[in-house]
C-alpha cells in the first residue's frame, strides 16, 4: 500500500504491470471517460487490482452488477499491458494535485508506455460525422500523424483529467488526451466507439467494437425513423385545408 497523509493506494490483488498503457476515465463535463473506461474493462476482461482512498474523494459506494465498489479504482488486463484508472465521482479542488501526484509516483514504478486521458465535449445534437481528436505535444502529434486522428484546435481539460495531464508535464511522463463530441440529449455509443477506434489505432489494443457498432447502428436507425415520421407529419399538416377558407 502506498500511503501519505492524504492519499492511500490500497492493493487488492497481485500486480504485474509491465510498461502499461494507462487509460484514465474520469467524471468531467460528460460521462464519456467513465462509460468508455467501463467498456474497456468489460471487453478486455480486466480485474480490479487497487483502489484509491482519500478524504478528497466523496465517501460513496458504487453498487453495480450485484457488487459494491470503491468509486476510484485501478484495473489491469491479464498480462499487465493495460491499466485503467476509473473515478466515478469528482475529486474536490484541494485534492486534485495531491491525488494526481500520488498516483504518478505509484505508476512510475511500472515504467508506463503512455498515459491517455479520455474526455468529452458536450453538444446538443448528435454530430453527423464522429471524430476523435488528440491533445498532445508537437513531437507526439508528429509521431501520430499517420493515425488519421486530427489534433484538437483548442481544448480546456479540467477536473482530475486536467490534473493528470498537468502532472505529466511536470514529471516528464508521456501523456495525451483523446476527445470527441458527446450528445447531452440521448445515450451516445458513437462517442465511445470513436475513442475506442482511436485507442486501437494508436496502441493496437484490439478492443472489440462489435457491440458498440450494433448500438450505434440501432440508434441511427431510430433517429432516422423519428426524422421520417416528423417529415411525414409536417407534410400531412401542410395538406390540410385551413377551416377559415372553407
Amino acid at each position: 500500500m502506498l500511503s501519505n497523509d492524504e492519499v492511500d493506494i490500497i492493493i487488492r490483488e497481485k500486480i504485474a504491470f509491465k510498461n502499461p498503457v494507462v487509460i484514465g476515465g474520469f467524471i468531467g463535463q460528460t460521462p464519456l471517460g467513465v462509460t468508455t473506461s467501463s467498456y474497456i474493462v468489460e471487453s478486455l476482461g480486466m480485474h480490479e487490482v487497487a483502489m484509491v482512498k482519500s478524504h478528497h474523494i466523496p465517501p460513496v459506494t458504487v453498487f453495480v452488477g450485484g457488487k459494491m465498489r470503491n468509486p476510484f479504482r485501478i484495473y489491469s488486463n491479464a498480462d499487465g499491458s493495460v491499466m485503467v484508472i476509473q473515478a466515478e465521482v469528482p475529486v474536490d479542488d484541494e485534492g486534485l494535485y495531491t491525488i494526481s501526484e500520488a498516483l504518478f509516483k505509484w505508476i512510475k514504478q511500472f515504467k508506463p508506455r503512455e498515459f491517455v486521458v479520455i474526455d468529452g465535449v458536450p453538444v446538443q445534437d448528435i454530430p453527423e460525422k464522429r471524430q476523435a481528436y488528440l491533445v498532445a505535444g508537437p513531437s507526439r502529434l508528429e509521431e501520430l500523424a499517420g493515425k488519421n486522428i486530427p489534433p484538437a484546435e483548442a481544448a480546456l481539460i479540467a477536473g482530475f483529467g486536467g490534473a493528470i495531464l498537468n502532472e505529466s508535464l511536470m514529471s516528464g511522463m508521456n501523456a495525451i488526451a483523446m476527445l470527441t463530441h458527446v450528445s447531452t440529449q440521448i445515450p451516445d455509443p458513437d462517442a465511445v466507439l470513436a475513442i475506442i477506434d482511436g485507442l486501437n489505432s494508436i496502441y493496437n489494443l484490439k478492443i472489440p467494437t462489435e457491440i458498440l457498432e450494433k448500438s450505434v447502428e440501432k440508434i441511427h436507425e431510430q433517429i432516422s425513423q423519428i426524422a421520417s415520421e416528423y417529415k411525414a407529419s409536417q407534410a400531412s399538416d401542410g395538406d390540410k385545408e385551413d377551416p377559415m377558407y372553407r
